[in-house]
């Protein structure tokens, strides 16, 4: 794997996991401002709703492995082409 592919690949999951943390942020801040969100999801759904708060919670981590898809996506026959 060269260079080029390990930055592209950092690039994008370094802006995958910015995002994530802003929306999980976000999340936080309307909790932290007496609106519950996430609370009200455990309370009223249970067990689903602790999974979808549990989720809520991974966000930077789906942002992380989302942003690497998306950089195969966007840039995969550029990566591929430079390596051959």
């Amino acid at each position: 794997m060269n260079l080029m592919k390990i930055v592209y690949y950092g690039f994008g999951a370094f802006i995958g996991f910015v995002c994530g943390t802003v929306i999980n942020l976000i999340f936080y801040w309307v909790e932290k401002s007496g609106t519950y969100t996430a609370k009200q999801l455990v309370q009223d759904y249970g067990v689903f709703g602790k999974y979808l708060f549990e989720l809520i919670n991974a966000l930077p981590f789906f942002g992380i492995a989302l942003g690497i898809v998306l950089v195969k996506l966007l840039f995969g026959k550029e990566l591929d082409h430079e390596s051959s």
